[in-house]
C-alpha cells in the first residue's frame, strides 16, 4: 500500500507540477489561438494551423482538468506529429533560408515593382554617385570603376555570407527549441496518463478530484 500511495500523488516534472503547468499552458493557446484567428486576415493556412492549434489545446485542456485519459491521448497524438514536423523543418528550412539569401532570389520581386516606383525611392547616395560621375573625365572614371565592382562584390559576398549563416543559426535553434519543447509537454502528458491508470485501477470508475 505505501507503494501505491506513491504512485497516487499528483506528477510533477522536475519542481513543475504537471497538471496545473498544462491547464495553464493550454489556456494561453486557446486564448491565443482565437485571437489571432480575429486579429490576422483569414487565410487557408491561418485557419489550418489555427484549428489545429485550437483542437490540441481544446483536448489538452479538458483532459488535464476533467483527468480525461482518452483528451489526453489525442493531444499526445498532436505533439508526436508536431516532434516529426520540427525535424522534418530542421532538415529543409535552414538549407532554404540561407538558399534564399545565397541566390539573392528576393531580387526578383523588385521587378514586380513600378519602374516610376523604383525611381522615387532612390537614395541620395546613388543620386550623389551620379553627380560626381558626370563630373569626372572618362579616362579617371575607367581606371576606378575596376576596382570599386571587385570591393562591392566581395563585401556584399561577406555580408550575404553573415546574413545566411545569422539566419540559418536563428531557425535552427527556434526549430531545436520547439522539438524540445514538444518532448517536455510529451513527458508530462505520458505522466499525467499513467497518474490517471494509476487513480482508476484502484477507485475504478470513480471521478478524479
Amino acid at each position: 500500500m505505501p507503494d501505491r500511495a506513491i504512485q497516487l500523488k499528483s506528477p510533477k516534472l522536475g519542481c513543475i507540477p504537471i497538471r496545473p503547468f498544462l491547464i495553464f499552458i493550454s489556456s494561453l493557446g486557446l486564448f491565443g489561438t482565437l485571437s489571432v484567428l480575429v486579429t490576422v486576415p483569414p487565410s487557408t493556412i491561418n485557419v489550418i494551423l489555427g484549428a489545429s492549434s485550437f483542437v490540441f489545446n481544446g483536448y489538452l485542456f479538458f483532459g488535464a482538468i476533467r483527468y480525461n485519459y482518452a483528451s489526453l491521448s489525442y493531444a499526445r497524438n498532436f505533439v508526436i506529429f508536431s516532434m516529426i514536423l520540427s525535424l522534418v523543418m530542421l532538415c529543409f528550412l535552414p538549407v532554404l533560408a540561407t538558399s534564399f539569401i545565397a541566390s539573392d532570389y528576393y531580387k526578383y520581386k523588385k521587378a514586380e515593382i513600378p519602374t516610376s516606383q523604383l525611381e522615387i525611392s532612390e537614395d541620395e547616395e546613388e543620386t550623389t554617385k551620379k553627380q560626381q560621375i558626370a563630373i569626372l573625365d572618362e579616362g579617371s572614371f575607367l581606371e576606378i570603376a575596376r576596382k570599386i565592382p571587385e570591393q562591392k562584390s566581395e563585401e556584399a559576398a561577406l555580408d550575404k555570407f553573415g546574413i545566411g549563416f545569422v539566419a540559418g543559426e536563428m531557425i535552427v535553434f527556434m526549430v531545436v527549441f520547439s522539438f524540445l519543447y514538444s518532448y517536455m509537454v510529451y513527458v508530462m502528458i505520458k505522466r499525467l496518463r499513467k497518474f490517471i491508470a494509476a487513480r482508476k485501477e484502484i477507485y475504478g470508475n470513480e471521478m478524479l478530484a
